[in-house]
């Protein structure tokens, strides 16, 4: 199992993560949040080997020295039954089919009541939690309330808004960021090899999640840009957006692509006169001359209204809005404001 030092770009999370550990005070509750592949599942599973691990030092040891990780050893019996997903101290709770469901909860709850035995506390990861479903979340929130004083339960939700309040508020929250464009480019240039305009295809098509661009290849970044560019250059709207809305990775693929290309067309647009934007501050610099078409033909507040319509349809999928019914009217938006100013 990897270490915390192992972790790529995630220094804010840690190190709310070692406070907890240094201070021996970890909140019965905490909700990692974040985009999908970020390390949120793998931080976890770190985290719960440092509680759990005999061999690591003891937070009175470390305290004087903030600069130095409360590591797990890797080597002590916890650490080993850790590592093959033996230890009875950890639990782990993962969709069943499209959600996690309420006989899952109640397992867990039958299961949390005994105490530990076999170390100091009792951990459950919840992985996916924003794909509980009521039944379930409603079950969970009886938990969190009234906590095992041994208990540590783990949330981790890339969708933490679709979340319900009541226990989004008995949560403690520790957030984790995309790492920059800028960042992956030269993780992959560093790490594949690749040359400049390889590393940042990739990175912009993975969206600046560095486990997808690890798992990418530079053919298929070029199919998928090719792709994906359909939904700005394609006349027919409806065939595309039939396309775009199969799944709801497709759809939410198609929305990300959206908002970046129009979000480079603004920082286009910002510049005025002979000005011109500097390429390296664009997701999609490879695409200057169809990117300085748009802003050309679109006012700043029409993309910014577009930007704003984009990020209601992304907030909307909580509640299973019609996927193709929603990108054909943004597509369809879009291309009339465009025909309009030309």
């Amino acid at each position: 199992m990897p270490f915390f030092r192992d972790i790529i770009g995630q220094n804010r999370s840690i190190g709310i993560l070692q406070s907890f550990l240094r201070n021996d005070a970890v909140p019965p509750s905490l909700l990692f949040s974040g985009e999908k592949g970020i390390g949120k599942r793998q931080v976890a599973e770190i985290f719960a080997e440092a509680v759990l691990c005999q061999g690591s030092k003891a937070p009175s040891q470390t305290a004087a020295k903030p600069g130095v990780l409360i590591e797990p050893c890797n080597t002590c019996l916890a650490c080993r039954k850790l590592k093959d997903l033996n230890h009875p101290g950890l639990s782990i709770i993962e969709p069943d089919g499209k959600t996690i469901k309420i006989d899952q909860i109640r397992q867990m709850q039958s299961k949390i009541v005994i105490k530990p035995f076999d170390g100091p506390k009792t951990i459950v990861l919840i992985d996916q939690a924003d794909r509980m479903n009521e039944a379930a979340a409603n079950s969970l929130l009886k938990t969190l309330e009234e906590p095992p004083p041994y208990a540590i339960l783990i949330l981790i939700a890339s969708r933490a808004s679709s979340l319900p309040p009541t226990l989004l508020s008995r949560c403690q929250l520790v957030p984790f960021h995309p790492l920059s464009l800028s960042q992956v480019i030269s993780i992959l240039i560093e790490k594949k090899g690749w040359a400049m305009s390889e590393a940042r295809l990739v990175a912009a098509l993975a969206n600046g999640n560095l486990s997808e661009a690890f798992s990418l290849e530079v053919e298929t970044a070029r199919e998928m840009d090719e792709a994906r560019y359909q939904l700005i250059s394609s006349g027919d709207l409806f065939s595309t957006a039939e396309k775009f809305s199969k799944n709801i990775e497709i759809f939410e693929a198609a929305l990300v692509y959206l908002f970046t290309w129009f979000r480079d067309v603004l920082v286009i647009k910002s510049f005025s006169g002979t000005a011109q934007a500097d390429p390296s501050n664009l997701v999609y610099s490879w695409r200057y001359k169809a990117l300085k078409g748009w802003a050309d033909s679109m006012r700043s507040d029409e993309i910014s209204s577009f930007l704003a319509d984009l990020q209601a349809v992304r907030r909307a999928q909580i509640r299973n809005v019609n996927r193709r019914l929603s990108l054909e009217t943004l597509l369809l938006k879009l291309h009339t404001k465009r025909k309009a100013s030309s």
